[in-house]
């Protein structure tokens, strides 16, 4: 006993106070001195109470069986050891909630990334994505699919143009009158006499010009002169003002507004002299200088031996069609052949409609009867 104050021994062997024995897992701190503020909740309780893993130091008074707690409160201020487990905290680093050796409260943070044109680098930076390549992939899109649609709206509208008309009528094929005024009219802008067959057998601009030029009307024919006339140009034809000769002569334009009556608004044939072969037959020449087609004279002898039939057989009209089948005979005269370019059968002259409500000429074709 030294002072008064029994040793641990002494405390271990009393009864009076028993020992605390450790618990695992349990930290024992060592009593506090001095007052606890037990009004703050929050170290009052992350600051665990331990007890000390000896037993509690106490002063054993030798003439007193009560125990002295050494290093006790100050009087007046008695706190009782209390056991205390601290709870393990999740440290909070970087604003982000991370826990240590704890498995994580709550669900995991959404991180919601920036909108704008910049993407992350492998190295962390932020790269800035350039987006002229794409807008000049879109705009060379952009312009294909345009040139694109416009050649395939201009193909469309050619087709249209061609093809369709105001009648609207049945696939089936409808028998005319023959004694019809429309087969009537349009038979008489293709029929050719035997001099005309003659002369230019073959369906080429020359006889196109011809058929069209015979649709001029009188009236729209005026005297003129034979200046810029040349002779040579389209023999046997001269042109020569005189009391017998008064050469007539109409505009370009006329020629023009005729082949489009009779062969649609958009043919074109060439602009030239007015002359079945070279024959007496037609007889106008193309003064470009002047901007007028001018008659020529002719004296020679149109007359011929052969002769030919030809009959209108059927005319049938389908949609905005119409074919004319006429029915032709060559004869030959007497101790005379009929030449080669004279063929007997069945000549095919179609008709369309066009957007002006006109029938135009279209095509003329043959075929043997026999």
């Amino acid at each position: 006993m030294n002072n008064g104050v029994p040793n641990n021994n002494q405390v271990n062997n009393s009864n009076d106070m028993p020992v605390l024995k450790p618990m695992e897992g349990v930290t024992i701190a060592p009593v506090q001195e001095g007052p606890v503020d037990a009004s703050n909740s929050a170290t009052a309780t992350s600051t665990a109470a331990t007890v000390s893993s000896g037993a509690m130091k106490s002063n054993i008074n030798p003439n007193n069986t009560t125990p002295v707690i050494a290093n006790s409160t100050p009087v007046g201020q008695v706190v009782a050891p209390q056991l205390v487990v601290a709870p393990q905290q999740p440290e909070i680093q970087n604003n982000n909630a991370t826990l240590t050796n704890s498995t994580p409260v709550g669900p995991p943070p959404v991180v919601v990334p920036p909108i704008n044109n910049q993407v992350p680098s492998t190295d962390g930076t932020k790269k800035k994505v350039n987006i002229v390549p794409i807008l000049i992939l879109v705009i060379l899109i952009l312009g294909g699919y345009t040139i694109y649609s416009s050649k395939s709206h201009k193909e469309q509208l050619a087709n249209l143009s061609y093809n369709c008309t105001p009648v609207t009528a049945s696939k089936e094929e409808v028998k005319l009158d023959l004694d019809s005024t429309l087969v009537k009219d349009l038979y008489s802008k293709v029929s050719t006499s035997i001099r005309e067959d003659i002369a230019n057998p073959v369906f080429d601009d020359n006889m196109k010009l011809y058929l069209a030029y015979r649709q001029i009307l009188e009236t729209d024919k005026y005297d003129t002169n034979c200046n810029l006339f040349v002779k040579t140009a389209m023999e046997p034809y001269t042109c020569m003002v005189s009391t017998t000769f008064v050469p007539k002569a109409f505009k370009e334009e006329t020629m023009l507004e005729a082949i489009k009556k009779l062969y649609g608004e958009k043919t074109t044939i060439p602009l030239k002299n007015i002359q079945l072969g070279s024959s007496c037959i037609g007889g106008y020449q193309y003064i470009p200088k002047r901007g007028e087609f001018v008659q020529g004279y002719c004296n020679q002898n149109v007359a011929t031996s052969y002769s030919v039939t030809k009959t209108i057989k059927e005319a049938v009209s389908t949609r905005n069609t119409i074919i004319i089948t006429e029915e032709v005979k060559y004869h030959e005269a007497e101790k005379m052949t009929l030449p080669d370019s004279l063929k007997s059968g069945y000549y095919y002259y179609t008709f369309r409609l066009d957007m002006n409500y006109n029938y135009v000429f279209v095509s003329k074709t043959y075929k043997s009867k026999y």
